[in-house]
């Protein structure tokens, strides 16, 4: 049976508090960028070595073990990589770097993708009700709405919460759109997903110029969120 959390203010202080921390720099883990310079590889077939630089062409290589056998061979980074938290896995669109606090108690990874978004995901380790559910979404609108102020953000224009489903997910999400301090439209979407054993919290902060491109990144990314196999 799964215990849910009491909506407490300590509660929402807590995630609110863990959101902050996520915004200190200092990526676990990253992807290559694809101008960055290539990489050289080392793979192994029935135990024989073989070099191949990462994301060129297919080449052809000869065994040395077993005479007149040819491999061809070629390694590239795949363009979805997959992310393991304390509850869930996802699934996230290159290419990103990607910020894991590690916690056991609120695990909280961010990605910056180079088209200059963020997103923010919260695993939260327990699940909420729907009462509560409500409750998180309003805290972290709340929470942004005062941060983009105390920004100078300007013509703040939230949007009422909506119900929807992303994949196996049950979600509650909302829109923020403000100009920032140098007049720039922009975009925050802040959403609480729930599932049987699980709850997160997301966060997707981007310039309007490219809402299409990141809203399709952001739907998809939701859509996969699962129990952690």
């Amino acid at each position: 049976m799964c215990t849910s959390l009491r909506p407490t203010r300590r509660t929402w202080s807590s995630v609110l508090f863990a959101l902050l921390v996520a915004t200190v720099p200092g990526p676990v883990s990253a992807q290559l960028h694809p101008d960055a310079p290539p990489v050289t590889y080392e793979v192994q077939i029935d135990g024989e070595s073989f070099l191949v630089e990462g994301s060129q062409r297919p080449i052809k290589v000869e065994s040395k073990l077993k005479k007149g056998t040819t491999y061809t061979l070629a390694l590239r980074v795949a363009m979805t990589q997959p992310l393991r938290l304390n509850s869930v896995q996802m699934e996230y669109g290159m290419w990103a770097t990607v910020t894991d606090n590690k916690r056991k108690d609120l695990r909280i990874a961010q990605i910056d993708h180079e088209l200059k978004f963020r997103f923010t995901i919260m695993d939260l380790g327990n699940v909420l009700n729907a009462e509560q559910q409500d409750k998180l979404l309003k805290t972290l609108a709340e929470d942004a709405v005062k941060r983009f102020t105390e920004r100078k953000a300007t013509d703040l224009k939230p949007t009422k919460p909506k119900a929807q489903k992303f994949g196996p997910s049950d979600g509650r999400w909302l829109r923020i759109n403000y100009n920032d301090s140098e007049g720039v439209l922009r975009t925050c979407m802040i959403f609480v997903l729930s599932g049987e054993k699980y709850t997160v919290s997301a966060v997707a902060e981007f310039r309007d110029v490219d809402k299409e491109d990141v809203g399709s990144w952001v739907m998809s990314a939701l859509g996969s969120i699962r129990p952690l196999e």
